[in-house]
């Protein structure tokens, strides 16, 4: 997009990081901008640390840093914005940000895309007839807008009914124009799979049959990940933008709460009139893990308020039911103390090595068993190996059912597609890779364990039962960036391991798999985004203080169904509960501008 912040594009660039590897690549960064022919002043040092900052707070994924006023001394390097393009200049003033102009030019671009969106005409339907497939004036006006705007979104925690409400616009659509071509996307391979399954049996409900609004397309309607929906390849090239846009009348994404600057720019770039998109998200989850917060800046424009629709009333979690009553109780304001979330979510004491076969009664029985649970590991401030050890032993009793399943797969009592279903019972999400409480030292542990159940005793990478979790997309295999699948063995060569991914009904040997494919026990709650666990173990470990959050604790626990467990020390349970996400971004403003 400019030459600027292409680190590849610029020879010196890329010498000076082969020179000195043990740099940071914004400190490489600064140097090289703080020079002829960006800076030709005396005040290199103060510049410096100007420049730094702002490449500091990028890292933690603002897209630029608020100022009363622009800083002193940059002037020569910086474009200050009041209408006038182009840029081509390092560093951009627009009031009162500071960006690298890379950030600036990406919000700008989204800014007038979204723009030219929301002014698209759309020739109107009357929803009113349709009036008996919902339940509520929210899905009604959900309904309105999604039929008959070029741009919606429709937001809600879990169970709110978006994949609900999303069959019944597109139904209603192909009702009106039967030809409509339509795209299902999620920028994750996992959330595009709970994408599908959630559209074919929201497609299935009889009373689409009914009203004559089933239409023989929706048995072919397929999602897939964002990526793989606009042609991005190795380079991460789109191949559809601007020029050469998406050849589709609807796109519709879901996770749109996943959704950096980068890619969002991308998506509105490849999508050009006569297309609509439709965007679905959890406004309340975590934001990208690269720069921007698009869906939450989109939620702060008041000249999008027509076009967008909170869904509230959650179908999953009846209004005692504890994991919704926990959810809701993040974000209530309050004076929150590990005292006032006792009281308030009455969390079960869990012991140590504590069997998690907890009777509950199912969504719509009537039955007087709980419909859910909640439950609470306290964990010490120092922990000894002792209290490690013991973690580690209760964690692992979540795999119970997946160890029975792993030897009746064995035996031939069940398929590999029964043992998937098994296996997704239960996932432990961690904050961070690192220290006794990350991924990697918890899914050794669980490792351990079940080999020891299943008497494996060789020393090799892959074993039978081992789960594995893709960590970037692999076109050539066909995999994405966050797919999950299962080690086997072989059955046609039993010396040899395949492994089967669920999501793709297919296996592939072990050894065609990357090496940075990774065990996954365990997940950091990041990468759970878009997927759902009958029963989620969240563990907090306080020295990730800078990453606990509102929305990270939110996040974890609404990945799950019917249990939750908490392992968590008092403080780090009230750090998760008091600080919420602030990402600095100029792109609300940029879109009141334009609109």
């Amino acid at each position: 997009m400019d030459n600027f912040v292409n680190k590849s594009g610029d020879k010196r660039v890329e010498n000076m990081l082969k020179e000195n590897t043990a740099t940071t690549w914004y400190q490489t960064w600064v140097d090289y901008l703080c020079q002829p022919p960006f800076y030709h002043g005396e005040n290199q040092q103060e510049i410096k640390t100007i420049v730094e900052q702002l490449c500091l707070v990028q890292e933690q994924g603002d897209s630029c840093m608020r100022c009363e006023h622009c800083p002193q001394g940059v002037d020569e390097m910086t474009h200050s914005f009041i209408g006038q393009l182009p840029v081509h200049k390092p560093l951009v003033w627009d009031a009162p940000y500071l960006y690298l102009q890379r950030y600036w030019a990406l919000e700008h671009q989204l800014a007038q895309r979204v723009s030219a969106l929301v002014k698209q005409h759309v020739p109107q339907v009357d929803t009113a007839e349709f009036a008996d497939l919902l339940t509520d004036s929210q899905q009604k006006q959900a309904l309105a807008v999604g039929v008959n705007s070029a741009f919606a979104m429709i937001t809600g925690g879990p169970g709110t009914g978006k994949t609900y409400i999303l069959a019944r616009i597109v139904a209603v659509l192909k009702k009106f124009y039967p030809e409509m071509r339509i795209a299902m996307a999620a920028p994750t391979g996992k959330a595009a799979q709970r994408m599908q399954e959630a559209l074919q049996n929201a497609f299935s409900d009889q009373k689409l049959l009914q009203a004559g609004l089933y239409h023989p397309d929706f048995a072919t309607q397929h999602t897939q990940t964002l990526h793989r929906l606009l042609g991005m390849g190795h380079r991460q090239i789109p191949r559809f933008h601007q020029h050469h846009p998406l050849p589709y009348d609807v796109v519709v994404v879901d996770e749109a709460s996943m959704l950096d600057l980068t890619l969002a720019n991308a998506l509105f770039n490849a999508i050009q009139a006569p297309t609509r998109l439709i965007l679905l998200g959890d406004a309340n989850q975590l934001s990208s893990v690269d720069v921007g917060y698009v869906l939450a800046d989109l939620h702060q424009v008041p000249q999008l308020q027509p076009y967008q629709i909170a869904l509230k009333t959650s179908r999953r979690f009846s209004d005692d039911a504890q994991i919704g009553r926990f959810a809701r109780f993040i974000y209530a304001e309050q004076n929150t103390t590990v005292q006032t979330w006792r009281e308030s979510i009455q969390p079960q004491h869990i012991e140590k090595g504590q069997s998690f076969e907890i009777a509950l009664a199912e969504q719509d029985s009537n039955h007087p068993l709980p419909k859910d649970w909640v439950g609470f590991y306290p964990l010490a401030k120092q922990l000894h190996q002792a209290d490690i050890q013991s973690l580690y032993q209760t964690l692992a009793q979540g795999y119970a059912d997946y160890i029975v399943a792993l030897k009746q797969h064995r035996q031939g009592s069940i398929d590999k597609v029964q043992l998937a279903i098994v296996f997704d019972h239960y996932r432990i999400l961690v904050v961070m890779r690192y220290f006794e409480l990350g991924l990697d030292a918890i899914n050794h542990a669980m490792t351990m364990y079940l080999k020891e159940k299943l008497h494996i005793v060789h020393e090799g990478e892959w074993f039978y039962g081992r789960p594995v979790m893709m960590q970037y997309n692999d076109y050539q295999l066909g995999l994405s960036n966050g797919d999950i699948g299962i080690c086997l063995v072989d059955p046609n060569q039993p010396e040899q391991y395949s492994v089967y991914f669920p999501s793709l009904h297919k296996d592939i040997a072990a050894a065609r798999l990357p090496q940075s494919i990774q065990t996954a026990f365990a997940l950091t709650i990041h990468k759970s985004q878009g997927s759902e666990f009958r029963h989620t173990a969240v563990v907090l470990d306080q020295r990730a203080e800078n990453l606990l959050s509102k929305e990270l604790l939110y996040t974890a626990i609404t990945r799950a169904k019917k249990m939750v467990s908490i392992y968590s020390s008092e403080m780090a349970l009230v750090q998760s509960l008091c600080n919420q996400t602030q990402r600095q971004s100029g792109l609300a403003q940029q879109i009141q501008r334009g609109c």
